[in-house]
């Protein structure tokens, strides 16, 4: 059975563009108003939808929430990884700085997404995301230090990587809260240059000792 258009767009394709009207519309009214006061009225309004398109796509305010938070953490988990893949180099430090410098930039540059990312902490639904979001940024690490040790596993790094990962996420939410009394160069230098030392602290693990030689 053919799908119906309307001006040229299936059924699917106007569903499709509601969703993400919806989703532009939810980053906007959290960065004006906040995690605490986003609601499904303000979303609507700023989207020019009514709450039947709203009930088309989610269930409720902390399904758009969750859905807008996985957005913009894919979008920036691409960067770092297309910052990183950019870098003429094998050198891990290089291709890290190159990664958290594109994370940080993204977030300075836009106060919405900077506002998601700090107000998740305190949210229920959204901070088990930010929890998946250490989790894909630390397996994101763990692949730029195996590239650059290929003596080194994956699975050998899963722990380091997920306490650095959480470290960076909390020290750029300070910086970007103004409670990290630094420039963005030198945040992102000092977080590459911690990448480089969880390596070779592997690297090092891993070394023969003298009385195994």
């Amino acid at each position: 059975m053919p799908t119906r258009t309307f001006q040229g767009a299936s059924a699917e394709e106007r569903v499709a563009e509601r969703r993400a009207r919806l989703l532009d519309a939810a980053l906007d009214v959290v960065g004006e108003r906040g995690v605490a006061d986003f609601t499904m009225t303000a979303v609507c309004r700023a989207a020019g939808l009514t709450e039947r398109y709203f009930y088309e796509s989610f269930a409720r305010r902390e399904d758009l929430l969750a859905a807008l938070f996985d957005a913009v953490s894919d979008a920036a988990l691409r960067r770092a990884e297309q910052a990183a893949a950019d870098v003429p180099t094998a050198d891990l430090e290089t291709r890290a700085r190159a990664a958290v410098r594109a994370t940080v930039t993204l977030l300075a540059r836009d106060p919405r997404s900077a506002r998601l990312y700090r107000e998740a902490v305190g949210h229920p639904v959204l901070a088990a995301r930010r929890q998946d979001t250490v989790a894909a940024f630390a397996g994101f690490l763990s692949r730029l230090i195996v590239d650059a040790h290929s003596a080194l596993r994956d699975t050998d790094l899963t722990t380091t990587t997920v306490l650095l990962t959480a470290g960076i996420v909390d020290a750029v939410g300070f910086w970007l809260d103004g409670r990290l009394p630094t420039d963005a160069e030198h945040l992102v230098a000092r977080c590459a240059r911690l990448v480089v030392a969880a390596a070779d602290d592997h690297l090092t693990e891993q070394a023969p000792t003298r009385e195994g030689r």
